[in-house]
């Protein structure tokens, strides 16, 4: 008998969203499969962002779905989704430079009331980020760009979410630092098979990075495929790459 896939973690399903009667997307599909990194790339003003807003309920989806494990969450806010598993690290800064390392951390459960509880959880996340470990009684604005990435990705564990959507991670950093991060990610993905969906506008860097990635112009997907493949694709080298 033939060996059927297994069900995405993630889907998009012909969505179409937008702004004040305006669609943005039209009739988006993408699938992020559970252990996946998928980057999503494309020109800026093509829809990648809009693509993240419409899987975390920041936009309403006028047509078409999003889908957890099966589940269709296409009508839930940030905080159902928190709950559902999906955690999100947004692209501008969201540290508290005043607070320190573990503090930081800690707001990741703000919900939770056990401390014990709370305090067995952020020993676990910095068993995966030696590096904050070491600093975790420095106050965070003292972190370099790499660290206060890192930082955030963190706090974002904390509830031990199956999927975590990183919009354009690169921003801000040196390409020392975006190599540093990225690879802070792999590693977590073979680590603890932690998911990942990644809207970068580091086209290169984004589908080294991941296992498949989708492009999209003027709100649809024009190609899809695995990072590699993308990346030795003629058409994406010459629009994406200038190459």
């Amino acid at each position: 008998m033939p060996i059927s896939e297994p069900e995405p973690l993630l889907e998009v399903r012909g969505v179409r969203a937008g702004y004040k009667g305006v669609d943005i997307l039209h009739g988006v599909d993408l699938v992020v499969h559970e252990g996946e990194i998928v980057c999503v790339v494309g020109p800026n003003g093509s829809g990648k962002s809009t693509v993240f807003k419409a899987v975390y309920g920041l936009i309403d989806v006028r047509e078409g779905s999003v889908l957890m494990a099966g589940k269709d969450i296409t009508s839930y806010g940030p905080q159902q989704l928190l709950t559902s598993g999906i955690a999100l690290v947004p692209q501008l800064p969201a540290i508290f430079p005043g607070m320190t390392v573990y503090e930081n951390i800690e707001l990741g459960m703000y919900l939770e009331r056990d401390k014990k509880k709370i305090r067995h959880r952020v020993d676990e996340v910095f068993d995966l980020f030696p590096k904050l470990a070491a600093r975790r009684k420095q106050q965070a604005g003292t972190l370099s760009g790499g660290e206060r990435r890192a930082l955030e990705i963190g706090r974002s564990l904390m509830l031990k979410p199956r999927l975590v959507l990183m919009d354009e991670p690169s921003v801000g950093l040196s390409p020392i630092l975006v190599r540093e991060v990225f690879e802070q990610l792999r590693s977590l993905r073979d680590e603890t098979g932690l998911t990942f969906l990644i809207i970068e506008q580091n086209a290169r860097s984004g589908l080294e990075l991941s296992d498949r990635g989708y492009v999209i112009e003027r709100g649809r997907v024009t190609y899809s495929g695995a990072g590699g493949e993308l990346l030795a694709d003629a058409e994406v080298r010459k629009t994406f790459l200038g190459v």
